[in-house]
């Protein structure tokens, strides 16, 4: 049983959706996110700036709201296919026995009407 997860996911050879294999996804955000930060600094209308940013921020909150529950969706996953217990889906994702329930309740509750 491995201990920790890999950080970066070999997907060369797996039937993952095309971007997810051939990109980092991250980095792509990433590579966005400096593309507008550096046009929002550049912007003499300082009101539209502020904008523009505020929507920014709050744009990337909800996306980041969306991973953290994405994550939670999947360590469920984990847990229902190999049928693990808190503290073995803990110890697989290298995680807390308690945060590891925090995203099984967390991913159970998005489910729910």
């Amino acid at each position: 049983m491995s201990s920790k997860r890999p950080s970066r996911i070999d997907s060369s050879n797996s039937e993952e959706p095309g971007l997810l294999r051939d990109l980092d996804g991250l980095e792509l955000l990433k590579r966005v996110y400096d593309w507008v930060s550096a046009d929002l600094q550049r912007m003499t209308d300082l009101d539209a700036a502020y904008e523009i940013a505020t929507r920014l921020a709050d744009g990337m909150r909800r996306l980041a709201d969306d991973a953290a529950l994405a994550r939670a969706k999947s360590a469920a996953k984990i847990s229902d296919a190999e049928n693990l217990s808190r503290k073995m889906l803990a110890n697989r994702l290298g995680i807390s026995k308690a945060r590891a329930d925090q995203l099984i309740r967390s991913a159970r509750n998005s489910a729910s009407p």
